[in-house]
Parts: C-alpha cells; structure tokens; sequence
C-alpha cells in the first residue's frame, strides 16, 4: 500500500540571463530507447537498447566506447584492485552470487554483427566496439545492443536487497566524445562520472506490487504512486518495439514507460514497500498568470520514520527554491528523491538516491542537479568542480539559514593538512589522489573552501551574478574549471588566473603573520603601526583589524608596515578576524598591543 502526502507550495518567479553563444563548442547526439525484464527471481535484469549516435564533432570515429560501470563491483575490476592496494577487500571476496555484473549477449552497429573487446582487460568497465565503417562528422550510426546486469549484495553506488534494487549504473553508457577526443575511464573508487547529454525512452518489466523512483517522466503505467503534471511535459508518441518486450505483461507483472531529455544518464530504484510524498509546485507572475514548475516526488521506507512527515519533501523543496534563486531555474519536470540501501547520496539527472534524510545531505545532493545535472561536468577530471561546488553551495546555504559558523572545522581540518604537508593539487584527476580521503578532502572539502574565498573576494552579489552566468551560458552543457574561471573573470571584470592557478593547480600555501606592533597617541587619536608578514607561495587580500577598524591589504609584498588611526587605544590587532581564508597557521594572526 502506497501512501500519498500531497503538499500545494507557491514559488516565487525567476527569470534567467540571456545565454551567450560558444562557436567551438558541440555535443554527440544520442538516443537510447530501451526495454528491460527485472527478474527478481534470479535477481538479473535483461536488456535491449537501440542506440542512436550522432557524430557532431569534426573527427571522423572509427570506433565507439562505452561505460559498463555495474563491471567495477566485483573481484578483478580495476576498483577492486585498487582497493586492495589500500588493504581493502570489499569486492576482491565477494563470491559469484553476490558480485555485480554486466554482460553483452549481442551487439550489432549499422545492422551488423560486431566484436566487443575490453582495452582495460581485466577490468571490463569500459568496452569498445570497432564501427564497420567510420562515422563521418555529420553522420550517425544505430547499435542494437542486447545484455544481461545484476546488481551486488554489497551496496557501492548500486546494490540489492531482498527485493530492492538501487539501478544506478545497469546499462551500455555511451562514452563521452569531446574537444578532447575519447573520455572512456575505467571506474574507480577515486572519481566519478561523465555523460554525454541525450534522450531516453525506457520501458521496463518489472512486478506488479513495485514502486519505481526513477530518472524521467512515467508517461504510461503505474509507477506504484500517482503522477503528478509533469505526465504531460514531452510531447506524445508511441514507443518504438525493440521486441524483448513482446506481446502484454505477464499475469502479476506490469509495464512502466519513462521518458527524460537533456540528462547525461538514467538511473532508478525500485521497492515494494515505498511510501511516496509529493509537492505539487507553481508560480504566479505580475499578471497573476499562474504555471506549474517542476513536480518533487519522494519514496522512503517505511521502517526510516526520519522520512515521514513530509520531512524529506520539505527539506528538497526548499533547496530547490533556494538553488533555482542562485543559478536559474531547475531545468526538467521532476525531481524525484528514493531512500536507497546505502548510505549517503548519489545524484543522477532528476533522481536522488540518499540513505538519510539529514539536511545538509538533502541541500547537497540536491545541489547536485545544477553542479553536474544541468553542467555536465566531466567528474572523473575535476571533481572539484561538482563535488567541490555542492559542499560549496550547501554551506553557503547554512549561512543563509542561520549557521554562519559552519566554515569552521573545514578550515581546522585543512589548515592541519596545510601543516603536515599532505595536501596535493585540487585540480587533480580523480585516480591521481594518493589515497581516497585525500581525494575527498582536496576535492570536497577544499573545493569548496576555494570558491567561498572566491565569493568572498569579488563579493557575494559578484559571485551570485557569476552563477547566473555561468547558468545561461553552460545550462545542459559540459562544462570545464577553465569554463567557469572565464565566466568569473568576464562578470567580475578581473583576471583570475593567477587565483585558480595558486588555488587549484597547485598547492600554494598561505600563511598571514602579525609582526611588530606598536602604537602611540598623536593628539586625541592613537597611530598604530602593524608589521605584516606573508610566508608560503600563496598570496590573497587580507584584512586587517585594529580594534575596531579595519582596512583590506592588497600588497604582495612580503613585509609590510601599515599605520592605522583609531580613537581609542587598541587591544590587539587581528588579520582576517572572519576567517575567510585558507591560512595554515592561524595562530600568528593576532597579537596584543603593548
């Protein structure tokens, strides 16, 4: 039994910066539909994908890639191996029913049989398949593709139990082909994603008595939940027969139809046991028009009762409102929020996937559909710039809403990696990190930092114009760091390079002294003179407060003498007394005036 909690929210209107043009830039065509057959039986789900690739770039291919991520959850796999270089055997030991797999049964490209073969052997996450004649720029090529995938008991970014199944990774993903040519990467525990945009039309078998949460729109059958408006956002059609789905459903068995465009991958969760809450959501313009914006959809357990109450549609709610203000508007019909087996969170276009229904993970997946939903950042190459930019705009939410503090222990933690001399570029790709918690930190957590000294240098209404820039020139694109530093530096009118250079590339450090101190009345007032010192390759503005006054320093200089006037006699002077920068060693920063 599915119960429905409907909650009618208004919004207020929004309206985006016009898009400029990128002449160099392109984007592979691509178009998936699909038929599937759970089979809960055997736990296996069978496939068939008819392909439709488009060659917009002006290379000529004579081969295509393709991702098969489910591969890297089992014994052998290049993340296996790599886990056992850190002394980990999650899925080394997995045994032959519990590993997660999928297999081609038959591929064919331009109507012709052709030959899979895997260059990372033996890891099997990325196949590639030789086209029988090359695809001339302009051209297109159908692959018909039929396969076999199981998910693993062991729950890592997909996973199964009893009868819940996590489907995040299950299908042939056409590898990215961009300016940079092939982005085919075996998956590892260090890194992440990257998608090339396209269109899905995706009909699976499944129980009767399932409840789906999935990328997309349900535009036929019953999801186990009641759609909302958004069953009408793509243009009717029929579905295209591949023939696995032949004939009616089976007696207990239903047929579910889901559309999505412009998403770079298609993911979805099913449980029996899904209780469902949804937030129908509009707004009304000068005209007292009124339209419907995108539905928010949420299937939780009903074991967690941190689910219940409308908590978790609450929380997505007002991330979504407070994001949509920030970059622009959310750009699909839906968004749909499932508790899954593990814990954390993974974000997919359209779909969440959390194992808790905390705020902060709420707001930061959440953060997600914008910082590689809706700019496809390639996040295996610079995880910064989605994992980075989420912590970065969720704790930017947490000031907003009251915890002004929440900069606090990220800054300690680094600023201890500073010391010790652990931390390794932010700019790195994924595999690179020594290990995955200096990854996490560098990528994570001082991504974030970055972009807040980013924002608090060129100031806050700066960088908000620069996200609604960024948003109208890259929306449902792939976007790159250098893509978003030359956004900043066109809306702030300030080169950056040296910023990101310092900040990302590098591991410059910075560490701001208080030097000699000394002051002495002149009439009615008190001159203090602060001697300034900067050590480490790092340099950023700084503030400095003498009593109650302050005054931003932009010296270079490696010493430098500064005399400020106050009326009374200072206590102490302090440098960047907000602690708005990366300094290793905070504990030079303020002294006593004697």
């Amino acid at each position: 039994m599915i119960a429905t909690t409907l909650l009618a929210l208004a919004a207020a209107a929004h309206t985006p910066t016009a898009a400029a043009p990128d002449t160099g830039y392109f984007q592979q065509g691509v178009d998936y539909r699909i038929e599937a057959r759970l089979d809960e039986a055997t736990h296996v789900l069978h496939g068939r994908a008819r392909l439709r690739y488009v060659n917009r770039s002006r290379s000529t291919l004579d081969r295509l890639y393709l991702h098969q991520h489910l591969n890297a959850f089992r014994p052998n796999s290049a993340w296996a191996r790599r886990e056992l270089e850190l002394g980990e055997r999650r899925f080394t030991d997995l045994g032959p029913d519990d590993y997660a797999y999928e297999r081609f049964t038959s591929v064919r490209a331009g109507g012709r049989p052709v030959a899979v073969t895997y260059p990372g052997a033996p890891d099997s996450t990325v196949a590639m398949i030789a086209l029988p004649r090359p695809l001339a720029p302009g051209d297109s090529v159908t692959v018909m593709m039929d396969w076999d995938a199981r998910l693993s008991t062991l729950p890592r970014r997909q996973g199964r139990k009893d009868r819940h199944y996590d489907f995040a990774q299950w299908y042939p993903r056409i590898a990215v082909y961009d300016r940079g040519g092939w982005e085919q990467h075996a998956l590892m525990p260090q890194g992440e994603f990257y998608g090339e945009f396209g269109r899905y039309d995706v009909t699976l078998d499944l129980a009767a008595d399932q409840a789906i949460g999935t990328t997309g729109v349900v535009v036929e059958g019953e999801p186990g939940w009641t759609p909302g408006p958004e069953r009408n956002a793509y243009p009717g059609r029929a579905a295209e027969p591949l023939g696995l789905l032949a004939g009616a459903a089976e007696a207990g068995r239903k047929r579910v139809r889901i559309r999505a465009d412009s998403v770079h991958h298609f993911a979805w969760s099913v449980d029996p046991t899904y209780q469902h809450d949804v937030v129908l959501r509009s707004e009304t313009n000068d005209l007292a028009e009124q339209r419907n914006l995108p539905t928010l959809h949420v299937l939780y357990l009903p074991a967690d009762t941190g689910w219940g109450g409308s908590v978790v549609s609450r929380r997505t709610y007002e991330a979504v409102r407070w994001l949509g203000g920030m970059f622009g508007p959310y750009p699909w019909p839906q968004l749909t929020v499932v508790h899954r087996i593990e814990g954390g969170g993974t974000e997919f276009p359209m779909l969440i996937m959390n194992g808790g229904n905390g705020e902060g993970l709420v707001v930061h997946e959440t953060a997600h559909q914008w910082v590689h939903g809706t700019f496809g950042s390639n996040e295996w190459k610079e995880g910064w710039l989605d994992e980075g930019f989420a912590s970065f705009m969720t704790n930017w939410y947490w000031e907003e809403h009251g915890n002004p503090a929440v900069w606090d222990r990220s800054l300690a933690q680094l600023a201890d990696m500073e010391r010790a001399g652990k931390t390794e570029p932010v700019g790195w790709e994924g595999a690179r990190f020594s290990t995955p918690q200096v990854y996490s930190a560098m990528t994570y957590t001082k991504g974030s930092i970055v972009l807040r000294m980013l924002r608090d240098m060129l100031g806050q209404d700066v960088m908000r114009r620069v996200l609604r820039q960024y948003y109208a020139e890259h929306r449902l694109k792939h976007v790159t760091g250098r893509g978003f530093q030359r956004v900043a530096e066109r809306v702030s009118g300030r080169d950056l390079g040296w910023f990101f250079a310092q900040w990302i590339d590098r591991t410059d450090k910075l560490d701001y002294a208080v030097g000699s101190v000394s002051t002495r009345q002149s009439g009615t007032a008190w001159e203090t003179r602060v001697e300034v010192v900067r050590t480490g390759e790092a340099w950023m503005p700084v503030t400095l407060q003498v009593g109650g006054h302050t005054r931003t320093l932009t010296s270079h200089a490696r010493r430098q003498t500064v005399t400020m006037t106050s009326a009374e006699r200072p206590a102490e002077v302090v440098l960047d007394p907000s602690s708005l920068l990366l300094d290793m060693d905070r504990s030079n920063n303020r002294k006593p005036v004697p």
